[in-house]
């Protein structure tokens, strides 16, 4: 249960649900804290029994104190008739985790988004913008009282007769996902919603992030999640949603306890899955970076060698995938502190030679977290420093920052949020600004000249994201209040830019 905690527990909320969880599986410690935690438990092993009978009967009380204690806190407000910003507005009172996609897509010139509101009754909804008009058609809602969680945002996928697929899901609370349809020329106007339930051998099993890639080779549309034993698993459809198949194991984490490894995915849409991803969560491990490709039922490193075969050989471990960065290994140290030199993926894309391109963070402190972009060449990655992230977003998620992201066409294109001056760290006293750079794989932080977006503002600017269509980026981001990730109050706004494919874009 521990492994689910919410950003609002406090530190004794967050130490009982250890204890609880050590008194009734004293196995399945995921943490040197936890590995403590169980060593005086077996102390006292006379005391297994009532002790485990009473951790059994309050850990559920704790867990729903837990969830509730955003009620009694203070809600966040964003004042929006004072942000007289200049920005595109796409989409109203919604934000999102960056675990997900696509969350936006260009259809028929409009551009859809998902998210989720984080106040009230937490909605689930999407938002049409018209990219022709420059204005929004408005917004429709996929499921009422979505638990004001961004870790539930809604991602699509365009299919072959031109509707529109969206999927959705609750953070580790559920064993399915959501799905509706729509037509783009009625974009406000979505199918019922059906649930598609994945069965899993691990009662604790639960399905958490929507990631669409498809294969056009194969015929299948892949959806990624994290489910099977806490880790990347995926199901796939032959009918572009419709229906599904069993789940399947895909990556397997090789750390002590239930860890939960993060991916990011990218696909040409043809034949490959490119993945980056972590030992864990960055708050229990001082997790490395890691990369493989997936084709034709098999992994593969970046000069594609054959890793193994996922049929016969099962989900593959971090041991096997080739390593693009090494972090410290160092223990977690606590509920408010993430390991230090753990790193995190954020973004991964793929250039016009096929060449993974991954940008994550590294962590430092609270207040200080770096941006890096490791490049494939060819022959090898080039792994480098590129910005300072700042600080996190709030303690209890001390790895959250603002995010970096990569342009899906052209990787060297880079849009970052950030509180510090991205060259040279130093500490402006205001909110989390955007800005954009062109990187190079010869680019280190000390040259990249950073371009702000946005300056000055009185809320925070974070989790950008760039949707690009033939003759032009979107760049998207939130901007609002943003408290934890089941208390905000966020617009996604940004800008539009004309771009060319031909002058190398």
């Amino acid at each position: 249960m521990q492994e689910e905690s919410r950003g609002e527990a406090s530190f004794a909320v967050q130490w009982m649900l250890r204890l609880s969880s050590c008194l009734i599986e004293p196995t399945s410690a995921s943490s040197s804290i936890n590995r403590q935690m169980s060593l005086l438990a077996g102390s006292y092993r006379f005391l297994w029994i009532p002790l485990a009978a009473l951790a059994a009967a309050w850990s559920p009380f704790v867990w729903n104190m837990e969830l509730t204690q955003s009620a009694s806190r203070q809600q966040a407000s964003y004042d929006r008739d004072s942000d007289n910003h200049k920005l595109h507005v796409f989409m109203r009172d919604a934000g999102w985790c960056w675990f997900q996609d696509p969350r936006a897509i260009v259809c028929d010139g409009k551009l859809f988004i998902g998210g989720v509101k984080g106040n009230g009754d937490g909605q689930a909804h999407v938002s049409v913008f018209d990219l022709k008009t420059g204005s929004r058609i408005g917004q429709a809602e996929l499921h009422s009282a979505f638990d004001n969680d961004d870790h539930n945002s809604p991602v699509f996928h365009r299919r072959p007769d031109g509707s529109i697929l969206t999927v959705y899901a609750r953070h580790g609370r559920e064993r399915f996902h959501c799905s509706r349809f729509c037509d783009p020329a009625k974009p406000l106007t979505w199918s019922e919603e059906s649930r598609h339930e994945r069965s899993m051998p691990n009662s604790k099993d639960m399905v958490t992030y929507m990631n669409f890639c498809e294969l056009k080779d194969e015929g299948k549309l892949y959806l990624f999640f994290r489910g099977i034993d806490f880790n990347p698993t995926f199901v796939t459809s032959s009918d572009h949603g419709t229906t599904w198949s069993e789940p399947v194991h895909f990556f397997k984490d090789e750390l002590d306890g239930r860890h939960r490894p993060y991916a990011r995915y990218a696909s040409t849409g043809k034949d490959t899955i490119y993945v980056s991803v972590t030992d864990g969560h960055p708050r229990d491990f001082g997790n490395s970076i890691y990369y493989f490709e997936y084709r034709n039922g098999r992994f593969y490193r970046a000069d594609g060698t054959l890793i193994r075969q996922l049929a016969t050989d099962g989900a593959l471990l971090p041991s096997e995938a080739e390593l693009v960065f090494k972090g410290s290994g160092n223990p977690s140290r606590g509920p408010s502190l993430s390991a230090i030199g753990a790193a995190w993926t954020s973004s991964i894309q793929i250039d016009n030679q096929g060449y993974p391109h991954i940008a994550y963070t590294l962590y430092h402190s609270n207040a200080d977290h770096r941006y890096r972009i490791a490049s494939w060449n060819g022959t090898r990655w080039v792994d480098r420093e590129v910005a300072f992230g700042g600080k996190c977003l709030y303690d209890r998620e001390s790895s959250y920052t603002g995010l970096i992201s990569l342009d899906p066409v052209d990787p060297t294109f880079v849009v970052i949020s950030t509180d510090v001056n991205p060259t040279t760290g130093a500490d402006r006293d205001g909110q989390h600004e955007i800005y954009s750079a062109r990187i190079n794989p010869h680019d280190g932080i000390r040259n990249v000249q950073w371009k702000p977006l946005t300056v000055d503002s009185p809320v925070r600017n974070m989790r950008p994201l760039i949707v690009r269509t033939d003759d032009s980026r979107i760049i998207l981001w939130n901007r609002g209040v943003y408290i934890t990730y089941t208390n905000y109050d966020l617009d996604t706004v940004g800008i539009i830019e004309s771009v060319s494919r031909s002058a190398g874009e």
